[in-house]
This record gives structure tokens, C-alpha cells and sequence, in this order.
């Protein structure tokens, strides 16, 4: 078992539905000067119709994957319930992960000690850590409900926070923490301007070229969520730095939808033009909403059809000669 493959464990959620109600304990753990923070309630998620429809479609893992399981007891699809994540807004810095869930602690270090890793002892918490790319990442748990991953320094930081009994964010960033978490189940918050965390350079092209205009330069903070049902409902909220960017910001996604739109495969594009129809963009001042409801069960069909294209595409590709 090593630090690479626990950190993809818990992107694994990414797709499977992003926190409803914060856990008071986990965000005890958070950062005094955490900028962006994002949430995600697997166990929701896992459970709603569109969480279910990709658990039946996903596929059971490499070996590699199946190893781990089986070495470790750990099972993401299974035994993760809530993540939360966290960053100071700074690029190339990795942050934290805080997951609450089913963990066999000391199978998991008995594991990744037989494996070669190293393991310490930090105010009474033992921590996994490796070395990747000059930065040192720690995985450590707080008894088998709690795991918290990150680099080195974080993660201690994480543990001397256990005893508190205060949410240690700034109160604004709490604040809206509690209503994202409280209305969807899968959201984010930034309260740093966009252009801070896209520290790489896009591909040069047309529309990246937009993109890498000032229109992701005036967005001073962004937050964003969706939220499932039999009607998929997805919302973002933009705040630029003057009502005109926020107007050019406005004109940008309904270019995008419509390049969406005029792009979209025959096989969904009756479904991917009623969705562009449905897109809602609103400004008021500065602030930009975005907001696009999804029959779940046209959700469905267009991941299949999504699927269906990459296989197809799959297998007309060139095999190279070896």
C-alpha cells in the first residue's frame, strides 16, 4: 500500500456525489486560514438514484485496486460515509482530506509498515508518510471513523485541533459551509479569486484562450453545489469584481452552452439541446447564478450514450505496432 494510491481512494468519490449537513467534527479539523472547502456525503449520495446507477456501471477495479481492498479491509464503494476538503487557496499546495467512515486503522498501517512505509508517532497518533515530488504526505487516523490525508504539516495541524470544540474558519466561511452543506449534496466554496488556484496554463485553443481571458480574473469567489433526485439540480453563484465582468462572465456560459449544444453527438443531441434550454443564468450587481435542472433519468441516458462513444472510439483507434 503506498500514499499514491490512498490519495485516488478518496477522489474515488468525486464521481460518486459531493456533503449535506457538515459534520461539526470534521470541520473542527479544518485550518484556521482555510480559503476553499469542499464537502461531500458519500452515504447520500451512494444512495440516491444516480449514485446507484454508478455503483451497477462501475467497474470492479484493477488488480492493484483489489489488492489494497483485500489487504486492508478498506473499500471506498462501501465503507466511506462523509469527506470533507480544504485548502488555503495557494497554488500547488496540497491541503487536507478529512474522511469519516468504516477504517481498520491498524490493518491498514500493519499493512503499509510490511510494505516498507514508514509510520511515527505524533501526540499519540500514529502517521503514515512518504515522500513524493519533494513534499512529504501523511495519512494518520483518529480512531477507526476519522482518517485525515494530506501533506505532513497539515495533517499534524489536523490532529492538534482534535480537542477543539469550535469550528476554527473564519465565521463567513462557516457560514456558508453550513447553507451548501445544508441544501445540497455535493458543493464547494471559494473565497479566494479563481485565477489564484489555476496556477497551470490551459491548452492554447480558441476557448481556452477565453478562458485564460480576465473573465476568470474577475471572479473574486465561487461556490457551486448539485444536488440529486429524481430531478438532478445543479447551482454555482460567481462573484465578480464590478456588475459589467459579471455581465461578460454571464455572456461566456451562454456561449459555452451554446458550443455545447452545437457540438453535441446525433445520439443525445435532442437531450443536450432541452438541457442548454434550461440552463438559467442570472446576474444581480456583481454576482452571478448559474442554475440547470436534469431529469435524473435523461442523466443516465447521456452518461451511457457518453460511454458508448468512448468504447466505439476505443475501438476504431490505431493500435501502435510494437
Amino acid at each position: 500500500m503506498t500514499l499514491r494510491v490512498v490519495r485516488p481512494l478518496f477522489a474515488f468519490v468525486a464521481f460518486a456525489g459531493l456533503l449535506s449537513a457538515a459534520d461539526p467534527l470534521l470541520m473542527n479539523l479544518l485550518m484556521p486560514d482555510a480559503k476553499v472547502v469542499a464537502g461531500i456525503n458519500v452515504e447520500q449520495a451512494r444512495n440516491s438514484p444516480f449514485g446507484q446507477f454508478l455503483l451497477s456501471h462501475a467497474p470492479n477495479g484493477n488488480e492493484g485496486f483489489s489488492k489494497l481492498t483485500a489487504t486492508t479491509g478498506f473499500d471506498p464503494r462501501r465503507d466511506l460515509s462523509e469527506v470533507l476538503m480544504a485548502t488555503m487557496g495557494q497554488p500547488g499546495q496540497q491541503g487536507l482530506v478529512l474522511a469519516r467512515g468504516a477504517f481498520d486503522s491498524e490493518r491498514i498501517l500493519t499493512a503499509a509498515t510490511a510494505a516498507g512505509h514508514t509510520v511515527e508517532t505524533y501526540n499519540g497518533v500514529n502517521i503514515l508518510t512518504g515522500k513524493e515530488d519533494a513534499m512529504t504526505h501523511a495519512v494518520a487516523f483518529l480512531g477507526d471513523s476519522i482518517a485525515i490525508a494530506g501533506d505532513l504539516d497539515s495533517v499534524k495541524g489536523a490532529i492538534d485541533r482534535r480537542a477543539n470544540s469550535f469550528t476554527p474558519i473564519d465565521p463567513a466561511l462557516a457560514a456558508q459551509v453550513q447553507q451548501l452543506s445544508g441544501s445540497l449534496d455535493a458543493w464547494s466554496v471559494s473565497t479566494v479569486p479563481v485565477a489564484a488556484l489555476t496556477h497551470e496554463q490551459m491548452p492554447n485553443t480558441n476557448l481556452n484562450g477565453m478562458l485564460n481571458s480576465d473573465v476568470l480574473k474577475n471572479i473574486q469567489q465561487a461556490s457551486g453545489g448539485v444536488k440529486f433526485g429524481a430531478i438532478v439540480q445543479i447551482s454555482a453563484q460567481a462573484v465578480a469584481n464590478t456588475s459589467q465582468n459579471a455581465t461578460a462572465l454571464a455572456d461566456v456560459i451562454h456561449f459555452l452552452g451554446q458550443m455545447v449544444e452545437a457540438n453535441a453527438p446525433a445520439a443525445s443531441a435532442a437531450a443536450i439541446t432541452s438541457l442548454v434550454q434550461s440552463l438559467s443564468v442570472q446576474t444581480d450587481g456583481s454576482t452571478v447564478k448559474v442554475a440547470l435542472a436534469i431529469p435524473e433519468q435523461q442523466l443516465e441516458s447521456l452518461v451511457n450514450s457518453a460511454h458508448s462513444a468512448h468504447q466505439q472510439g476505443s475501438a476504431h483507434a490505431p493500435h501502435k505496432k510494437l
